[in-house]
């Protein structure tokens, strides 16, 4: 039942908190075969899927192991298996100069599979920026971050349409690396940096092969692919939820309201509820799946390794996925990720580690996370109804989380009645 309450509870805060703070890189400094985790994890992810890496190097040999968050294909197995070889090949000829190595036939080869397997992913980000491009032409804003780039890829009004998405990944890594601390919009950067991310991810992972001190290392590389978990969970309605945090009948039925007079929060109940006029529900069961990084750290655990362990994820990792990792480094572990873009997601599965105890501490954990989480969104709205009631105000509703502390200690004594905070 606790399960049942964890995964009841990550669909309520989801519904009422999507965003829970900004999304921060990590900031420990990674070595040569951990960047290479990264590089390895961005050339395998394609168009919406995430994939996690961990190198583990030996003096002879290095292990990969790799998962995602979707089933493996025949296309991916091969995929990888091409990979592979070409990093093999590169490291059984090392050392061999950059320049050189780009030469080979088989780099140029793995260049074209890369960009091929990627390429609905590319396509996107390339559409992005060149949308991006084409409004300052068309409003004649000339903006200075845009026209630096322009005249930096030869792109003008009239060739624009028949710009290359595969060169402009390699101009996009050149020109990011060149200008990533100029003054340009950070917006605008991100989308340099991830364009160029395939050929900055080919680049690096050919000199890393090409080094001599990696040798062994990567001409003796085993890949392990983990098998994605997926599972089909029944979960509490969300009303039985709330009303356990909002017992009085009259304040649910405003609150409920409230969240369904707000586009957000009524558009993400109906995705994970199917209906808003059925949120009391209690027949609903949700395809939930365990994340990549938390596939990767289960083995991790089940293992008993507490040495350093970093984990390449293709992209940043959610909230729940942060908050467990925080409670098993806690735990004596050392597990590290790329960063956390603090999104909170409802098909989330806890990992099923082997270690029953530390399994049932980090479940209630979890559930004392979201408790704290749903307690203070629901301060939050419940706040604006005080503001609206007694200062005349007309708000909708609000996800800003800082919007409570304008009533002072006056407002958080008033909810302490209303809202048990012990749940």
């Amino acid at each position: 039942m606790q399960e049942k309450e964890l995964y009841s509870k990550a669909c309520v805060a989801r519904s009422i908190k999507f965003v829970i703070d900004k999304a921060k890189d990590e900031s420990v400094h990674l070595k040569d075969y951990e960047n290479f985790s990264c590089n390895v994890a961005t050339i395998l992810a394609r168009d919406k899927e995430v994939v996690a890496v961990r190198l583990i190097p030996y003096s002879n040999k290095c292990e990969v192991y790799i998962a995602k968050n979707s089933p493996w294909l025949k296309e991916d197995i091969a995929y990888i298996d091409k990979i592979k070889k070409y990093v093999k090949n590169l490291s059984k000829d090392a050392p061999i100069k950059l320049d050189k190595a780009l030469e080979r036939e088989d780099v140029r080869s793995l260049f074209e599979d890369v960009l091929n397997y990627c390429s609905d992913k590319l396509f996107t980000r390339f559409e992005k920026l060149i949308n991006d491009i084409k409004k300052d032409i068309i409003n004649n804003q000339q903006n200075y971050h845009i026209k630096s780039f322009m005249d930096f890829a030869s792109i003008n009004a009239e060739n624009i349409d028949e710009v290359n998405g595969y060169v402009l990944s390699n101009i996009c890594s050149i020109y990011y690396d060149k200008f990533k601390n100029s003054s340009a919009p950070k917006k605008f950067l991100r989308h340099i940096k991830k364009l160029g991310s395939y050929y900055a991810a080919l680049i690096d992972i050919t000199a890393c092969a090409c080094k001599d001190k990696y040798k062994l290392l990567f001409s003796n590389m085993n890949m392990h692919k983990l098998e994605p978990i997926v599972i089909s969970q029944p979960i509490f309605s969300w009303e039985n939820i709330v009303q356990k945090y909002i017992p009085d009948h009259t304040k649910y039925k405003e609150f409920k309201r409230r969240c369904l007079d707000d586009d957000f929060i009524s558009k993400r109940l109906t995705e994970i509820y199917g209906n808003v006029n059925k949120l009391d529900n209690e027949s609903i069961e949700q395809h939930i799946y365990l994340h990549a990084e938390m596939n990767l750290l289960t083995n991790i655990i089940d293992q008993k390794y507490k040495g350093r362990a970093f984990i390449a994820v293709s992209t940043r990792s959610c909230y729940l996925c942060e908050l467990y990792i925080r409670f098993v480094n806690k735990k004596g572990y050392n597990i590290y990720i790329s960063g956390a873009h603090k999104k909170l997601y409802s098909k989330w599965v806890l990992p099923k580690i082997k270690n029953t105890d530390l399994r049932n501490e980090s479940l209630k954990d979890m559930i004392k996370q979201l408790d704290e989480v749903i307690n203070e969104e629901l301060v939050n709205h419940i706040s604006i109804v005080m503001r609206s009631d007694s200062d005349g105000e007309s708000v909708k509703s609000s996800t800003n989380p800082n919007i409570h502390k304008k009533g002072g200690n006056l407002i958080r004594a008033r909810l302490a009645k209303l809202i048990p905070q012990t749940y």
